[in-house]
């Protein structure tokens, strides 16, 4: 089942994150913050320009995706954007991603965004995560590039 995330669920999003930020070998390069991540998830919870959308399997929620749809900073036009996309490693597999990313497209598109950025920076299966965006209708536009620094 798919469902909009409400404040009661902040702490299964914070743990699901939580554990997304220490599987991630890029990301696991940064501090995790919960108080941190619960701000901008609270965010996306309250204000209109957000969503979460979770996905919940035997009453459990095993995975979320967070978007956000605002006018680009050069336009009036609203774009919009995945935040993050975070599934237990047993959800991966199942239908949940398909329909969380699904629910975020017809979110966005009733925005009236001009369209939904989304990607993969975990560096957790890349390609396969491209490729299940590729099935959904989404094509590849843009390149991201990093310089890590040692402190």
């Amino acid at each position: 089942m798919i469902r909009v995330a409400e404040i009661s669920d902040l702490p299964r999003i914070l743990d699901l994150g939580e554990l997304l930020h220490q599987e991630s070998p890029r990301w696991r390069r940064l501090s995790f913050s919960r108080p941190r991540a619960e701000a901008q998830m609270r965010m996306c919870i309250e204000d209109p320009r957000g969503v979460i959308f979770l996905a919940e399997r035997d009453g459990e929620v095993v995975g979320g995706i967070a978007g956000w749809a605002d006018k680009h900073w050069a336009s009036d036009d609203v774009v919009a954007q995945e935040l993050t996309f975070f599934m237990t490693p047993e959800a991966r597999g199942t239908l949940a991603p398909t329909r969380l990313i699904c629910a975020l497209n017809a979110w966005a598109d009733n925005r009236g965004a001009k369209w939904l950025h989304a990607g993969t920076s975990t560096g957790l299966d890349p390609e396969r995560t491209a490729g299940l965006y590729e099935r959904l209708g989404f094509t590849r536009c843009a390149i991201g590039l990093e310089v890590v620094y040692g402190h």
